[in-house]
């Protein structure tokens, strides 16, 4: 077979995902190593890439099954390629024991299915391709490693715009997805520029550094680099975090304030957070933080316990660009508004610029994981701006569904839209995001804006979340602009006596009685869990005595009408409501639990008219957006006293609100004296 005779396919994952189920047919009866079965097929891709890259179309190949081969046959003949095409040209990197480990038939029958293909012409990224079908399950399984797209790789690459003669670094590189595309960009500019693009490629491809602990993708990312380029890259296998571990190679190439550029996606999740006292001890952000409410952050002398490794990576970024250097860096979208979070904002803003802010959509990472995730890039500067205005973007459409099926726009009869060469165009907002961003204008909540830009100084609470713009402050300001509404904060109601706080100022609370008193008697010791439709849960499992009822019935003085909103505990939880009816007041709450109690005013505002405005989406949205969330745990604490309220301007309107909501609740009573006088019926006919 010659090189000219190879044909491009439009899709290599498919091809790859067809090896990869013959692969488990013939193996899953068998004690094999998962993670060495990766390696064997990434080591055949590299014989074929090598083949493809070293003959000229006329060249006979040697990748391919000849007439009358067997399969031992071709498992010697390939063994040899692999050592003089792969092994002895990259000595530095290839381990002289390595060799092919498939039998015979399990290699015949992946060269059979890759022979007529050509991996140059199908995929940009072959190794992307290989990685997500063979190896993301088991590093997503390990690590919390999950490969970039490569549309989000050519975004981030093509809005930062590095220069031809920037040191650019990748601290997570695993198999060099984004130096790859670095090199592709750059060696463009190259072209279009230089006199002598050979030997300036050389030197640009020097200047591109990679980190990740991983051998094996190390390896990989050199060896793909090395053969796509012709060049040597600087690509180390360390810990990124623990620069003090770092081996003298490392330590001379990876310095800090050394790279002009950083693009990365580094490993993030909750099951492999940084524990290492020594470690955390390196970063700001290890350390505690304080503030008064949502600003004026401090670092503290004490270290946390724990610290997610995202959170590090980038305060390592940080610490490696040098002045005026700009990062690129994909991050869960949580950090981006959790409370918990805001020191992080703090931080990047004493240490340069946030240039832009770039909400993924929830399929970008699927089938692999479900996380949302966005994209911060951000600018190191020894001066910090006060103020400056930030890039904002909404991606909608990501270009696969949720199994990682390619979509394509349709038209409205259904059918696909082609471009001007009659190719299915892919439903990528990625696709022309650069351009929509370059051409963006400031936040206007008049208008339905995907892309934006909003002032620093207009960013409330370190919420840096785009759609919180566009979903819950636009519609604030259009309903500020509404006589028909009058917008008062929960604070605003404790100023002027409507809603009740104790003597420090703070709503009050519920209590822990300590499980130890659980089980004494018949009285429901209310939790976050019993709250739900408005309604409180009397057969809570957790029951205690008469008696200590009287211990807590004076303190917390349970009245009809008193609103019962949970403030700690599970995410999904936080906001859920309780109404108390003369039903309920025999209880004890729980310390995770506000009782909201309305003073009598003159504005006509009621329990139940604060009852339907807790409820509305709009300020469910407002809640969600402040809680502060840690693993599985979530507070909104003493800032609910920051949720606005829209009030019906027209007191005629908020008693009408209000009789309809007290409607429900007289309902909802009916209904439970029956079920309640129902039991007592069945009870009493045993």
């Amino acid at each position: 077979m010659l090189k000219k005779d190879l044909v491009k396919v439009s899709n290599l994952k498919t091809l790859f995902t067809l090896i990869n189920q013959h692969l488990y047919a013939k193996l899953k009866y068998v004690d094999t190593d998962t993670r060495a079965r990766s390696r064997e097929m990434i080591n055949l891709l590299l014989i074929k890439l090598v083949d493809e890259m070293n003959k000229s179309p006329d060249d006979e190949l040697d990748f391919y099954i000849r007439e009358n081969e067997t399969d031992q046959d071709l498992l010697k003949r390939l063994q040899v390629v692999f050592k003089n095409n792969v092994h002895n040209k990259y000595p530095e990197i290839v381990s002289k024991n390595e060799h092919i480990g498939l039998n015979g038939e399990l290699l015949s029958l992946i060269v059979k299915e890759l022979q007529h293909v050509s991996l140059l012409q199908s995929s940009k990224d072959i190794f992307a391709d290989a990685f997500e079908i063979f190896v993301s399950k088991l590093l997503k399984e390990e690590g919390g490693q999950f490969f970039t797209p490569s549309n989000i790789i050519r975004f981030m690459v093509h809005y930062l715009n590095p220069k031809i003669d920037s040191k650019i670094l990748d601290p997570a590189c695993g198999h060099g997805g984004f130096l790859l595309e670095a090199k592709d960009f750059l060696w463009d500019k190259i072209k279009k520029s230089s006199e002598h693009p050979a030997q300036k490629m050389k030197s640009m491809i020097s200047n591109l550094y990679g980190i990740d602990k991983d051998p094996f993708l190390v390896k990989i990312c050199k060896l793909y680099l090395e053969i796509l380029s012709s060049g040597r890259s600087n690509i180390v296998c360390e810990n990124s975090l623990d620069p003090r571990s770092y081996r003298s190679e490392a330590q001379s190439l990876i310095k800090n304030d050394h790279f002009d550029y950083i693009f990365t996606n580094p490993p993030f999740g909750a099951r492999i957070p940084i524990d290492n006292k020594d470690i955390l001890a390196l970063y700001e952000l290890g350390h505690a933080w304080k503030s008064e409410g949502d600003s004026n952050w401090e670092m503290q002398s004490k270290l946390i316990h724990k610290k997610a490794p995202q959170i590090l990576f980038i305060e390592r970024c940080v610490q490696l660009l040098n002045d005026g250097g700009k990062l690129g860096i994909v991050l869960p979208e949580g950090l981006f508004g959790n409370p918990s979070d805001r020191n992080i904002w703090e931080y990047l803003k004493l240490k340069g610029k946030i240039l832009g802010i770039i909400s993924l959509h929830q399929n970008t990472f699927q089938p692999y994981t479900c996380n949302k995730t966005s994209i911060l890039f951000f600018q190191k500067l020894k001066k910090a701006p006060h103020n400056y205005i930030i890039n904002f973007a909404i991606v909608n459409n990501i270009g696969h569904d949720k199994d990682g099926k390619i979509l394509f726009k349709l038209n409205k009869n259904g059918t696909k839209k082609l471009d001007s060469e009659a190719n299915p165009i892919i439903n990528d907002d990625l696709i022309a995001l650069n351009d929509k961003i370059k051409n963006s204008e400031d936040f206007d909540y008049h208008k339905d804006q995907l892309v934006f830009n909003i002032a620093l100084n207009k960013i409330k609470n370190n919420i840096f979340i785009p759609n919180y713009y566009t979903g819950v402050e636009r519609n604030l300001k259009k309903l500020s602009e509404d006589k028909d509404y009058t917008l008062l904060s929960i604070k605003d109601l404790i100023n002027k006596n409507i809603i009740y706080t104790k003597n420090n100022g703070f709503i009050p609370r519920g209590d822990e009685i300590g499980s130890n008193v659980y089980g004494l008697g018949e009285i429901p010791f209310i939790r976050t869990s019993d709250l739900n439709n408005w309604e409180i849960n009397l057969n809570s499992h957790k029951k205690t005595s008469k008696e200590l009822y009287e211990l807590y019935r004076k303190k917390q003085n349970i009245e009809t009408g008193d609103i019962l909103l949970v403030k700690d505990g599970g995410p999904n939880l936080i906001g859920k409501t309780g109404y108390i009816t003369e039903l309920d007041r025999k209880i004890i709450i729980q310390s995770h639990i506000y009782q909201l109690k309305i003073i009598k005013n003159d504005l006509e505002i009621d329990s139940y008219l604060l009852l339907y405005l807790l409820n509305l989406d709009i300020v469910q949205k407002q809640i969600k957006a402040i809680t502060f969330i840690q693993g599985t745990i979530a507070t909104i604490g003493n800032r609910i006293i920051d949720v606005i309220l829209p009030l019906p301007s027209l007191k005629s309107k908020r008693i009408e609100i209000s009789r309809y909501i007290r409607e429900i609740i007289e309902d909802k009573i009916k209904n439970r004296k029956k079920i309640d006088d129902l039991s007592i019926d069945l009870i009493s006919q045993k």
